[in-house]
């Protein structure tokens, strides 16, 4: 949520953030690693599906999975055991494997494990070893894998809270963890994990609406926006360890759009982003297939630092320990140079609201109390949106001003040409 004030207050108060961020991070990099892999011969236009498989008390256990295409490098991000992987195509549609399709197992897969890594690799997935998985009619997985939603949410804590139904005062959105996300991103995952929720059933007939929040903040961020959502809108809840890189989470995000729209082919999707959570948005965007992107027509963000944080730059500098995060949000980074290159002429239509007070409906400033307005107003992110609205707030007030939430209730309504509410005034 307040990026200079996590930052420069871990360097000028007491060290124990810090101290649980090297410790975690000591024991992300001792017991994670990452698969990288790619599907290639049978399979055709079919799903492909995968999944790690541990033994654990006598049963087979399915501890990471993923849908992908043929021939799609993909990702995950791994705890340390021994896996079998299992793969198959899953060519009638049921998310589950039948003798006869086509099929992979490999004992002891590649996997990279961060301990092996130096300095910044673990960040840069083109430099991992791949592991090549190739599907064939004659492999027979001699056992029964149900890939499916019912069966996923049995088993990790990602699949549990793919498009889990929550509440605003669910466990996963407590102090507590915001806190963990940030200064104890290994925790997190292992007690919460990565989550892409619902407040109701998910129903691929309705509009859908994606919210990403940003640093050290939850999805009750945008209460008061979903709360004024027209009624034929559903709102996906985004939420995600803020330290972990943002190479990976905007990842995770492509992934597990691409899962629901393999699961449940929604035809709209846009999405709705707050400060940093503009940056994963627009990652996600940049490493999405057309599947994906051609349902997504309007991106509206918030307050982001598309520029970057002086901050982070600092960080990197002077703290003895480096967020991972950090890396990606210093002014100039590789991330925000890929980003900075998206081109959206053909989509979705970027609303970029930028706040430039430190308190609703004061004066203007340099910044809005967090986020720099050169920040925000980066000259690659106002060449690509649509429209730019500025407001007088600051950073935290612009997700429940009404002037905001009305602008975005008429933009899915209306349109960009009748989008600012009456009485409503931006720059």
């Amino acid at each position: 949520m307040i990026v200079r004030a996590l930052i420069v207050c871990s360097l000028l108060l007491s060290g124990c953030v810090l101290k649980d961020l090297r410790d975690d991070l000591d024991i992300v990099e001792e017991d994670y690693g990452y698969l990288k892999g790619l599907a290639t011969g049978a399979g055709g236009d079919a799903n492909i599906l995968f999944g790690l498989v541990t033994e654990a008390d006598g049963n087979t256990v399915v501890e990471k999975t993923r849908a992908v295409s043929l021939d799609e490098e993909f990702y995950s991000l791994v705890p340390s055991g021994t896996y079998t992987l299992i793969a198959f195509s899953d060519t009638n549609g049921d998310f589950a494997y039948q003798a006869g399709e086509p099929a992979a197992r490999i004992e002891n897969p590649t996997i990279n494990w961060f301990r092996d890594m130096e300095g910044q690799e673990r960040v840069d997935y083109r430099g991992l070893a791949i592991q090549e998985i190739e599907l064939s009619s004659a492999t027979n997985l001699d056992g029964e894998y149900d890939l499916s939603v019912s069966s996923l949410k049995a088993n990790s804590n990602t699949a549990k809270n793919f498009l889990r139904v929550v509440t605003w005062d669910d466990a996963a959105f407590s102090a507590e963890n915001t806190a963990k996300g940030m200064w104890q991103p290994g925790l997190f995952q292992r007690e919460v994990g990565y989550g892409l929720y619902v407040l109701d059933e998910f129903d691929p007939a309705r509009k859908t609406i994606l919210f990403v929040h940003g640093i050290s903040d939850t999805p009750v961020r945008f209460r008061s926006i979903v709360e004024t959502l027209p009624p034929d809108y559903q709102a996906v809840l985004f939420h995600y360890p803020s330290s972990f890189p943002l190479e990976y989470t905007s990842y995770l995000l492509k992934e597990a759009l691409d899962e629901m729209i393999r699961r449940y082919e929604p035809s709209q999707l846009e999405v709705v982003a707050h400060s940093m959570g503009g940056l994963v948005s627009k990652g996600m965007i940049y490493q999405a297939e057309d599947s994906l992107r051609q349902r997504m027509s309007i991106l509206v963000t918030m307050s982001s630092p598309f520029g970057g944080h002086s901050a982070a730059s600092a960080g990197i500098k002077w703290a003895p320990v480096t967020a991972p995060v950090w890396w990606a949000m210093a002014p100039g980074s590789t991330y925000l140079a890929a980003i900075d290159s998206l081109d959206l002429t053909n989509g979705p239509e970027h609303h970029l609201v930028y706040t430039y007070s430190q308190e609703t409906g004061g004066p203007r400033e340099e910044d809005d109390g967090v986020v720099a307005v050169e920040s925000q107003l980066a000259d690659s992110a106002q060449q690509n949106a649509f429209a730019v609205y500025g407001i007088n707030d600051n950073h935290t007030g612009v997700t429940s001003n009404p002037c905001v939430t009305g602008l975005i209730e008429n933009i899915l309504v209306n349109g960009a040409d009748n989008a600012v509410p009456p009485g409503c005034q931006f720059e």
